[in-house]
């Protein structure tokens, strides 16, 4: 893919659909009953529906109308990749398709998957599963509009991805050059020094990719919203039973995080809205 670093669009050519935010992330979890005791009792989602898929069923968790967390069984999920997908939602996979196929890409045409929506799938720089998709009106996902909305949710956002990445780079191929992302921030400040961490902004909307660098293929991550960290710490406190709950620490963002592993080490993180005072 680095090839296409040079590629540059001239007037007639294909345009980039807007990129509405981040739909959904979808994992691989060793036991569904796990899944609805972590992602449900504890983080306080609703299992909403499920759909078949080619990996398998998928089990759909909402955070909030537009956002989603979805799960395949796969009993050897620790030892594998996890991250199945990161879905971004855009009103035209066939003008995407047009695009990226003008950016020197081969993906599948789009199709409906088995929700009802229409998306197709192509792969990012450094191998994640990035599935654009349309949540049809007749789709499973926005005929869920307005249920499945739990009062025992412990975030209703999705703020931000962390994926994989080899190594940080502002010219990434992909998320820069083809998605025409933005690098907000990157630590540490100086480009004299390797970077560590880097936020790369969706053109379209206010969420985002977070890379960092070095790290596995498991720091895949939905990053879930709070108002409050304390707050959340004392609510997880309260649900824990036998699940482990680390210490917050403050970002380089300076702002309040708060990182999780699940019983299968997928990472599940949390940051306040605003720097701390």
């Amino acid at each position: 893919m680095t090839a296409l670093l040079g590629a540059t669009l001239t007037a007639g050519e294909p345009q980039l659909p807007p990129v509405w935010g981040i739909a959904k992330m979808t994992f691989l979890v060793s036991s569904m009953d796990m899944a609805r005791e972590y992602y449900g009792r504890f983080l306080g989602f609703a299992e909403a529906f499920s759909y078949p898929s080619e990996p398998g069923t998928v089990v759909s968790f909402k955070v909030n109308d537009r956002q989603f967390l979805e799960f395949i069984e796969d009993k050897s999920a620790k030892e594998k990749n996890r991250l199945v997908s990161i879905s971004l939602e855009t009103e035209s996979p066939a003008g995407m398709h047009l695009y990226l196929r003008s950016r020197g890409l081969s993906p599948p045409a789009p199709t409906l998957d088995g929700a009802g929506n229409e998306s197709f799938t192509v792969q990012d720089s450094w191998g994640n599963n990035v599935e654009f998709i349309n949540l049809r009106a007749e789709g499973l996902h926005r005929q869920s509009q307005g249920k499945f909305l739990a009062s025992t949710r412990i975030s209703t956002r999705i703020h931000h991805a962390g994926l994989y990445s080899g190594k940080l780079d502002e010219n990434d191929p992909f998320w820069t050059g083809i998605m025409q992302c933005r690098e907000i921030v990157r630590y540490p400040l100086d480009k004299g020094e390797a970077g560590v961490i880097q936020y790369l902004a969706l053109p379209d909307c206010t969420e985002n990719i977070e890379h960092y660098a070095p790290c596995d293929r498991n720091f895949s991550h939905p990053c879930l919203l709070v108002d409050d960290m304390q707050e959340t710490i004392y609510t997880l406190k309260e649900r824990r039973r036998d699940q482990q709950i680390a210490r917050p620490s403050i970002g380089r963002t300076k702002r309040w995080i708060l990182n999780l592993l699940t019983p299968d080490g997928t990472r599940v993180e949390f940051t306040e809205a605003f720097c701390i005072k």
